[in-house]
């Protein structure tokens, strides 16, 4: 079974306020389950160049902070993607990309952002951050908070390099980039 894209779904994911209370650890964020639900839609929305083999799970690996990746499990716990569950991979050390199909960073340091991304920019891996200049260094999407409600910006460039098409249907809620010429996309 194929998961449809349900464009109420979205809207009501992309502009719920960010007013949660409970903070599961001393890492985790108030906005991390908003987060979640935004990769989530991703994923659901992506389409990869290269077919995963029978049976295998669509693995979400997350570099930085281990509140982001508990509030990740928490939120996809028991889902399924076109038929595959859904696996999270908390990455500490060397990270190798292959492993994963995304890659979400947690963290701000360019010193850990970096080197993932130019080690997945031979391998057909959607790369998801969170911080300021992400699109700039390789990644594909880039989520932010505007007066309480989740944004995001997407690098064209990126997703077209990674090999990973994103329905235009959630891409009309963000900022497109086209990063060779260094301005949005008309």
């Amino acid at each position: 079974m194929k998961t449809r894209f349900h464009p109420g779904r979205l809207a009501a994911i992309l502009s719920l306020p960010v007013a949660f209370s409970l903070v599961l650890s001393g890492d985790a964020r108030p906005e991390d389950e908003l987060k979640s639900a935004t990769l989530l839609a991703f994923v659901q929305n992506a389409h990869w160049a290269e077919d995963l083999p029978a049976n295998t799970p669509l693995t979400v690996g997350v570099v930085g902070r281990a509140g982001f990746t508990r509030s990740l499990e928490a939120s996809v716990a028991g889902k399924s993607v076109n038929g595959r569950p859904l696996r999270i991979l908390a990455m500490n050390g060397p990270v190798d990309p292959r492993c994963c199909q995304v890659i979400y960073f947690a963290t701000d340091k360019r010193t850990d952002i970096q080197p993932v991304l130019q080690s997945s920019a031979s391998v057909h891996v959607l790369t998801i951050g969170e911080t300021d200049g992400f699109l700039a260094l390789g990644g594909a999407i880039n989520l932010f908070l505007i007066d309480g409600h989740m944004a995001f910006e997407v690098s064209l460039n990126a997703l077209e390099r990674a090999g990973v098409e994103i329905s235009s249907k959630l891409l009309r809620f963000g900022q497109i980039h086209d990063l060779v010429r260094g301005r949005p996309a008309q």
